[in-house]
């Protein structure tokens, strides 16, 4: 059990050792900006139709209100 524990550890240190090492390289440095822009034209879009739903949701509100009176 105890040389699980070690087995995976070292595996852990191994992929965290070339995650870093692959990052401080220049396609490393490419790719994690291009999942930035990605991660924000995502999160972007997202906050974008969630304030179109409201704003067309607002709109339809106001549109009954105002055919009652």
């Amino acid at each position: 059990m105890k040389t699980t524990f070690i087995y995976r550890l070292v595996y852990r240190l191994i992929l965290w050792a070339s995650a870093v090492y692959f990052l401080t390289t220049t396609a490393g440095q490419f790719f994690a900006l291009s999942a930035t822009l990605l991660l924000l034209g995502f999160v972007a879009r997202l906050v974008f139709a969630l304030v179109w739903r409201l704003f067309v949701g607002f709109v339809f509100i106001l549109i009954i209100i105002l055919l009652i009176i």
